[in-house]
């Protein structure tokens, strides 16, 4: 688990996380491949001498040491007999004498350097003693020589893959057909399950290693090694099935882990296993990490009760760190055990204060109404960390919080002597001039947030909301922005339907109908776009209302009605539209949904709450992962 340290952004515990077991549950059995290919070799070699025969025959039967006398005494006579040579060689590795292998591999390739079957068993002796980097260019050359022998391919293969060669291991597979013998087939669909993984193909890595158990179903290390896969695979329901049997009967905590992930991915009851890894035994430092995980893994998807016991018992293992302190004191605030998480804050905060600490104690006091209190400790993380963006933010959203507009542009002020280039300091900058009142200076400051933001779209869309929400002529810089981002960006389909409504309004106020075309082709691919939404329908009912296409306006202020019934605008100008069709009696109902559309319709005062608070969540989303 990656603790949340003061002075680290602590989103990193709260995020959607995976651990990534994947290849150390995939390790490969690949080991004695190249001896395979070596004994393949053998076997098509015509007509071995008598003397290979019996040697291969005292080998069969386990005698490498009589093997090694008969083929040490025949090569004095013959000593470029290559079979007998080879065959000596795999005898001494056989009886564990590489040294000597090593020399029967350079004798042959003396006399004989393209002997493949010699560089295939010599690579192996250089991947046997953990350097792949030698064994992979004999490989290499001994799939050449050998006009790609499949044994020699699935070898090479094997040493590219050690080496994260992840494509080129994948090229060398291709066209290799899985071996006859199971514990070979095993081996190979291992092999490229560990291939598709490193490739980040985690479907095909776990059709592998499925295919791998259907030949082994009963193997535990097989199992576990598919259960992983089909984690990464998000094949939960599978892996959990796997998982279940192999924790119940092992009570292994790395597996308990898996089957915790599959079963919180999947929504099943965890309790059962988390019952069962809170009595798991560890020695303490390993019970530390371990419960460190665990409680990663159940935040990552929200549940922080749960996670709380696990830090506590981390914190009680080690006591000291004050990254695991602040860790529990941030899973008890998000589990809402706000005294909990003030204690645990304030007690860390006497032997280890920083500006993080500090904005977790403001964002605790903020939610439990101290809105003083929270005030201070904004204020104290900017004074310990006066340069960082993220503090003098947080001030200031909060000050926006509770309406103190004045003093939050003071704050916003030194933010931007600090950070000239900083497009959030502008976003919020100009929407505290939006909440006081000067919608102009608001979009003023947002165009030049757009402008200094490598994605602009998140400011447009706040400059967006501002022009929407006036009822003059929009400003035509901000109109002509936003229309040119929409225009280049085909995707981002409500700033074009900004775009359009905005034009419309601006053409309706001035009684313009020259761009009545463009208009609703805008309005018609915002539509589109946004399949899900009222608000383009609604514009199009107004424009088609305006150029009098009755039938037009009727069907979409129909939809947007059916899609925001709460819509009084929609029920208004429906009403007026069955009143022009001659149908008076609909005409009236939707003037009584009108009323009461407009009954529930907030006040000016209300709406602006409602719309600051709009405006934390989102830009507190946009900027969670600022440094």
């Amino acid at each position: 688990m990656v603790a949340l340290s003061p002075g680290k952004s602590r989103d990193s515990i709260l995020g959607r996380r995976r651990f990534s077991r994947l290849l150390f549950f995939l390790t490969l059995c690949v080991a004695g491949s190249i001896t395979r290919a070596n004994a393949q070799s053998h076997s098509t070699q015509a007509r071995p001498s008598s003397v290979v025969v019996e040697a291969q025959s005292l080998l069969a039967a386990g005698n490498p040491a009589a093997a090694i006398r008969l083929l040490s005494s025949h090569l004095q006579a013959h000593s470029k007999d290559s079979s007998a040579r080879l065959l000596l060689a795999e005898a001494y590795i056989t009886a564990r004498q590489t040294d000597q292998a090593e020399e029967q591999y350079q004798a042959i390739l003396k006399f004989a350097p393209d002997n493949y079957r010699a560089l295939a068993g010599f690579a192996e002796l250089y991947e046997r003693e953990g350097n792949p980097e030698k064994a992979e260019p004999m490989l290499a050359r001994a799939v050449t020589l050998s006009h790609g022998a499949p044994k020699i391919k699935t070898a090479w293969a094997a040493v590219l893959a050690r080496l994260h060669r992840y494509k080129d291991a994948s090229r060398a597979l291709a066209g290799v057909a899985p071996p006859s013998l199971p514990e070979e087939r095993i081996s190979f669909h291992r092999l490229k399950a560990s291939i598709a993984a490193g490739l980040g193909d985690a479907a095909t890595a776990a059709s592998e290693i499925e295919k791998a158990l259907a030949l082994s179903p009963d193997q535990a290390g097989l199992q576990m090694a598919t259960a992983a896969a089909e984690i990464q695979a998000k094949h939960w329901q599978r892996a959990a099935s796997l998982a279940g049997p192999l924790f119940a009967r092992h009570r292994d905590p790395g597996l308990g882990l898996m089957l915790l992930e599959a079963q919180l991915a999947s929504g099943d009851d965890i309790r059962p296993t988390l019952q069962a890894l809170r009595s798991a035994t560890l020695p303490e430092q390993q019970e530390a990490l371990f419960r460190q995980r665990v409680a990663e893994l159940l935040i990552s998807h929200e549940r922080f009760s749960e996670s709380v016991d696990q830090l506590k018992r981390v914190v009680e293992l080690e006591p000291g760190r004050a990254d695991l302190n602040f860790n529990l004191a941030l899973a008890q605030f998000k589990a809402s055990r706000l005294d909990d998480a003030l204690a645990t804050a304030e007690s860390l905060k006497k032997t280890t204060d920083s500006a993080e600490l500090e904005s977790l104690i403001g964002d605790i006091q903020e939610a439990r109404g101290d809105n003083l209190g929270a005030a201070r400790s904004y204020q104290a993380a900017v004074a310990l960390a006066p340069n960082e963006e993220k503090y003098r933010l947080e001030l200031a959203l909060d000050l926006i919080r509770h309406k103190s507009f004045e003093p939050a542009r003071v704050v916003l002020r030194q933010a931007e002597e600090l950070h000239p280039d900083s497009w959030r300091v502008r976003v919020v900058s100009g929407m505290v001039e939006y909440f006081a009142g000067s919608a102009e200076d608001a979009t003023k400051m947002l165009l030049k947030a757009a402008d200094l933001a490598v994605e602009p779209e998140p400011a447009l869309r706040y400059l967006s909301d501002i022009q929407m929400d006036q009822t003059g002529t929009p400003d035509p810089a901000a109109l002509s922005r936003l229309c040119e981002y929409g225009d280049a960006n085909p995707n981002a389909g409500r700033l074009q339907f900004y775009c359009a409504a905005l034009l419309f309004r601006r053409d309706y106020l001035s009684n313009d109908r020259s761009h009545t075309g463009e208009i609703l082709r805008r309005l018609d691919a915002a539509a589109r776009k946004l399949s899900n939404e009222a608000s383009p329908h609604c514009q199009l009912g107004k424009a088609y209302r305006w150029i009098e296409q009755w039938q037009e306006a009727l069907r979409e202020s129909e939809t947007c009605a059916r899609m925001d019934s709460n819509s009084a605008d929609a029920h208004y100008r429906l009403a007026q539209i069955y009143q022009h069709l001659g149908q008076q009696q609909r005409s009236e109902q939707e003037m009584r949904l009108y009323q009461a559309a407009s009954a529930r319709l907030a006040d000016e005062n209300a709406r602006r709450d409602e719309t600051i608070k709009t405006f934390l969540y989102s830009i507190q989303s946009e900027t969670k992962d600022r440094k």
